[in-house]
């Protein structure tokens, strides 16, 4: 059954890339009017290693920028820098001197020694302060953030039940060791028309669209009957009409005792046909069932 725009747009090129990429996020640039860039936003959700090298670059050139500031005043007004041994050594005492205001550590060698040096390492020391400051939130703030951490499987298929009902699936897991409960599952389908280039929507059924505990692996179901949008279509189909899947998935993570949602979806290209998903557990010899995530997206054929 179509419905209405759920956000995304109805009319687009078919040009346009998919809706919603596997991490999450929607293909959407903005430019333009009163839009800005919210860098905390950035900075929290952005992944571990390009925030330890942003935090690491802006300490770095905070700390350059005091140490040219000490040099241009004169290494003079530092007292317990030795004498004169080279531009290099003396960029190394006067960084090492701005690490040390900046962290607060004062060693008590170097010490400033006038009103200019004076004035430098005080404002110095307030910005430290600061910066640490946003830099514990930032770290409060990523540790805090509840995520739901959800694999899916690379792809999606189009399977056939014992009854010969061909239906859509696609198959999560939990990554993380964390309990969710309540995990609700919702689908749309996605078709742009070749003449007109509009997109259309429609939800589709499933055979199961919430879990009350979710410890093991999620394949979630569509059967394809004649009701279904996807009834008699073909691969050739799904490709003319750029058919695309899109998925909303919200839970209770019992950890954080807050609610998390997770999205992804597939292409007409990203589905298998007439496959069937292997199981991807198994028990082991002391009772206790083992989920293989690496096992998540294997399929076979039907035969």
């Amino acid at each position: 059954m179509a419905t209405l725009d759920p956000g995304i747009g109805e009319k687009f090129s078919r040009r346009t890339k998919r809706a919603i990429n596997h991490d999450g996020t929607f293909n959407v640039r903005r430019r333009g009017g009163p839009h800005r860039h919210d860098s905390y936003q950035w900075l929290i959700q952005m992944q571990w290693w390009p925030f330890i090298g942003v935090v690491v670059a802006f300490f770095t050139v905070l700390n350059v920028a005091f140490a040219g500031a000490y040099l241009v005043l004169g290494l003079d007004d530092l007292p317990g820098v030795a004498a004169p041994r080279g531009w290099w050594q003396d960029f190394l005492s006067a960084l090492f001197f701005s690490i040390q205001t900046f962290t607060s550590v004062g060693y008590g060698h170097v010490y400033p020694g006038s009103n200019g040096s004076g004035f430098i390492s005080s404002v110095e020391a307030l910005v430290g302060v600061l910066t640490f400051a946003l830099a514990t939130g930032l770290l409060y703030g990523r540790f805090s953030r509840p995520t739901a951490r959800i694999h899916f499987s690379h792809t999606a298929i189009i399977s056939r039940r014992p009854d010969g009902t061909p239906c859509l699936q696609f198959r999560i897991a939990n990554q993380r060791n964390n309990t969710l409960i309540n995990l609700q599952a919702r689908v749309l389908l996605k078709t742009i028309d070749p003449g007109t280039n509009n997109q259309t929507y429609a939800f589709l059924p499933l055979e199961r669209s919430e879990v009350s505990f979710f410890p093991l692996s999620w394949t979630i179901v569509h059967d394809i009957t004649p009701e279904s949008p996807l009834h008699a279509r073909t691969a050739e189909d799904y490709a003319r009409l750029d058919v695309e899947i899109l998925i909303q998935l919200k839970g209770y993570d019992d950890t954080f005792a807050q609610e998390v949602h997770a999205r992804n979806s597939y292409t007409h290209d990203e589905i298998e046909w007439h496959r069937r998903f292997i199981r991807a557990y198994e028990v082991d010899d002391d009772g206790i069932a083992v989920l293989d995530l690496d096992q998540l997206h294997l399929t076979e054929s039907l035969g």
